[in-house]
């Protein structure tokens, strides 16, 4: 039940409260609406570890699992589309390119131009990822000596502390694998080398992570059994930036080796086999409707698990009561938090909708009356006898209404 007016008092406005924001993730209403990651004040939403918050334009945005786990389909532009709710469809921003790679067939990367990497660090701690190089190519120019020109995975703690694995030619044009490590700012050559396969060969390779220890494991399709793990040495601890690109590796110096190849390979997926959250939320701020209301909460894609917290007692964001127990009643005071357990899925939008919200027009009563907004249309409370000016009423804004005459109506007795 809401705040209600003693006899004969005058013409009031309601308290000055912050407006009840409850649509998060995409702004249609710039008065009502919020996107995750707004970053004025107390209406910051929360995220959990192992999540981020990513822009798709500047009025929508969504929380997803901090991996880079992709089947590299074609790079989605802004607005096409928005709303599928699955990751690698509805992420414009997600990649960060340069060059001029082909995704159009999973993704075309041409040695010494083209770039393609994650727009956040991911992996906080131990991890395994797998990813998938085929149709290896030579574009252009020949080489001489041990040189290795292919297409890596790079996975960087820092600048002065990385790892690449990736696939392409060696000498003479074999196909090979090569993998690199920098620690500390020094390079360290890892290997560069057979196995020796054709060059419709598929390539597979794992990256794995323990402690600060790194460690690959590599597949073909011709020998379609994974290595024993070899060690990549200490290269660190921490979060981890992804970065697909061409790579050429001398094995030396002043022996006149030079390549001159434009080498390219199509890139199919990359995976977390391990490493992932188990889940990932995202928490509104606490949400004052201004008085006790019922409300209800929904959110996109419908896959996502909806709890919620209310009160009647102001209460912050982070506290530990009142619990998650999605109470059902009038409550002031609201906080809901989403969570999905998909590593492809997107929390796209969370909105918590009061039953009624009070129009910013309080009249003059003889007994008892107040007027309510809500999706269902103008409602009332009581209890209440007559209203004076209670005739022909117009709106004339969106939180006005404009008396036409001073008609006395008498409403009659009771709830409604």
């Amino acid at each position: 039940m809401g705040s209600w007016f003693g006899l004969g008092q005058q013409q009031q406005q309601p308290s000055q409260q912050p407006a009840p924001y409850t649509r998060y993730g995409r702004v249609i209403k710039s008065a009502k609406d919020r996107l995750f990651g707004f970053q004025e004040g107390s209406w910051q939403c929360e995220i959990s570890p192992g999540a981020v918050i990513l822009s798709r334009t500047d009025t929508d945005d969504y929380v997803r699992m901090r991996v880079p786990d992709t089947d590299c389909p074609p790079l989605p532009q802004p607005g096409t589309p928005l709303d599928s709710g699955q990751a690698d469809e509805a992420e414009p921003n997600r990649w960060q390119v340069i060059g001029s790679p082909n995704t159009s067939n999973k993704w075309l990367i041409k040695q010494q131009s083209d770039q393609i990497q994650l727009s956040y660090p991911c992996y906080p701690g131990d991890f395994e990822l797998e990813f998938e190089v085929s149709d290896l190519s030579v574009l252009s120019g020949g080489s001489m000596g041990v040189i290795f020109d292919g297409i890596v995975v790079e996975l960087k703690i820092d600048d002065n502390n990385w790892a690449c694995v990736g696939f392409g030619f060696t000498v003479g044009g074999l196909p090979g694998v090569c993998w690199q490590r920098m620690v500390n700012g020094e390079l360290a050559q890892g290997h560069v080398g057979g196995p020796w396969e054709p060059y419709e060969s598929v390539f597979r390779a794992r990256v794995i992570r323990s402690g600060s220890s790194w460690s690959v494991r590599i597949w073909s399709a011709d020998d379609p059994i994974w290595s024993n793990p070899i060690s990549l040495g200490n290269i660190g601890s921490g979060l981890v930036w992804l970065r697909i690109r061409g790579l050429r590796v001398w094995l030396g110096s002043g022996y006149n080796w030079w390549s001159t190849r434009n080498v390219q390979g199509r890139v199919r997926y990359l995976v977390t086999n391990s490493g992932a959250p188990s889940s990932i939320s995202v928490t509104t701020p606490v949400v004052d409707v201004g008085l006790p209301l019922n409300a209800y909460t929904t959110g996109y894609p419908d896959g996502i698990t909806l709890e919620w917290r209310a009160s009647n007692s102001p209460f912050n964001a982070g506290d530990a009561s009142p619990s998650w127990s999605n109470p059902v009643g009038e409550y002031r005071y609201w906080q809901v938090r989403a969570t999905t357990t998909s590593i492809n899925t997107l929390i796209e939008r969370v909105r918590l909708v009061p039953d009624a919200v009070p129009l910013a027009l309080w009249r003059r009563f003889r007994s008892y009356w107040q007027l309510f907004e809500s999706e269902m249309g103008r409602i009332t409370k009581g209890p209440f006898r007559t209203v004076f000016g209670s005739g022909g009423q117009k709106r004339t804004g969106e939180n006005e209404w404009t008396q036409q005459s001073d008609e006395e109506r008498n409403v009659g007795d009771g709830w409604l």
